[in-house]
């Protein structure tokens, strides 16, 4: 799922709200910067850099993975 930063801070301080602010948390953030890394010339128009970043959700895979990690550590530990 694909945030602007507004959106992905209204979602950070409720979850800060619900959980506490001292609640575990793992995260991944790519940003426009990340994929103006790549060209040569180091020049990405925003408008390429917004669809690179919106398609990152085509990739479902990394979601099943991170949910089947998580299911591992609950194996592990004795509750699946």
């Amino acid at each position: 799922m694909t945030r602007t930063l507004n959106e992905l801070r209204a979602y950070v301080n409720l979850l800060i709200k619900e959980q506490g602010k001292d609640s575990p948390v793992a995260a991944w953030v790519f940003t426009k910067d990340d994929v103006q890394d790549y060209p040569e010339d180091g020049v990405v128009k925003e408008e390429l850099a917004n669809k690179v970043i919106d398609n990152l959700d085509l990739y479902d895979h990394i979601y099943t993975e991170i949910f089947d990690a998580i299911d591992s550590e609950l194996r592990d530990f004795g509750i699946l």
